[in-house]
């Protein structure tokens, strides 16, 4: 067989492969979308028994046992606060690792414990830890503190990675020209990494938007959208759920397009500066 001929049945199995796990990821989240419009009678299953609004108004106006409103706007406001230190600790961290110190190595794999250890084990211990201390958990302190330990290795791989691209003779040129450390790295440093650090505050952002296992021993009483919805899988599955997780991945696909939109109006407005 011509060399020709078996790099192009290549490329059509792999992308045939790359479709088939596409559908596999995205199917249950299209079945999901599609039956969160299902009628008043409708169950989690098809038949959909009509086409309404009927849940999303359900989930507007939700009595006070069953109103995921609140849960929704802590699980905003962490993942939010959650978001920032990522972006402000991986910058830090992966920062330090672009100079050689003694015990680098050490620090490398200490930043990626967090990636390491079981969820539950993480969540357990700090809250067996808070209670010794005698601290009490709530979901803005302990479980920020547990969701920031979490995201952390993603952002600081994320940002080592943008570092290992860097040129550092821009920088060096910026210090040549009587630029100090502040300067060099707000002119010269920031707008080439920008981009990884969206990205970074995109990897905190979801890793604790959706966080169930290092939240449930530490955010107290007051509970976070998980925990909220695996709450009410126990007492009744509805398409009210399905409302949810389509509104909270319409959210997610937004701040994405935004993203890219973004990124896009960046590299026009550089392609179109004079040099």
């Amino acid at each position: 067989m011509h060399w020709k001929t078996r790099s192009r049945i290549t490329s059509w199995l792999l992308g045939i492969v790359t479709i088939g796990f596409l559908l596999f990821q995205w199917a249950p989240m299209f079945t999901m979308f599609t039956l969160s419009f299902a009628g008043e009678n409708g169950g989690t299953t098809f038949p959909m028994n009509g086409i309404s609004l009927h849940w999303y108004q359900k989930l507007w106006e939700a009595d006070l046992f069953d109103d995921f409103k609140p849960p929704m706007l802590r699980s905003f406001l962490l993942a939010l606060a959650c978001s920032a230190t990522t972006v402000v600790l991986s910058v830090c961290a992966a920062q330090a690792m672009r100079g050689r110190f003694r015990g680098n190595g050490l620090y490398f794999y200490l930043l990626l414990l967090g990636l390491m250890a079981p969820g539950i084990l993480v969540g357990f211990g700090f809250a067996i830890l808070t209670r010794l201390l005698g601290i009490e958990g709530t979901w803005n302190t302990t479980a920020y503190v547990v969701h920031v330990s979490w995201a952390l290795p993603f952002g600081f791989l994320t940002m080592l990675a943008v570092f290992n691209r860097f040129d550092p003779r821009l920088e060096e040129a910026a210090l040549t020209l009587g630029a100090n450390r502040v300067t060099a790295f707000r002119r010269i440093t920031w707008p080439i990494i920008l981009p990884g650090v969206i990205g970074t505050a995109l990897f905190g952002f979801s890793l604790s938007y959706d966080e169930y296992a290092r939240t449930l021993f530490t955010a107290g009483s007051d509970g976070t959208l998980p925990l909220a919805v695996m709450a009410q899988l126990d007492r009744q599955l509805t398409p009210e759920l399905y409302a949810i997780g389509t509104l909270t991945t319409a959210m997610s696909l937004t701040v994405i397009a935004l993203c890219a939109i973004g990124f896009w109006l960046r590299a026009r407005a550089l392609r179109g500066r004079p040099s």
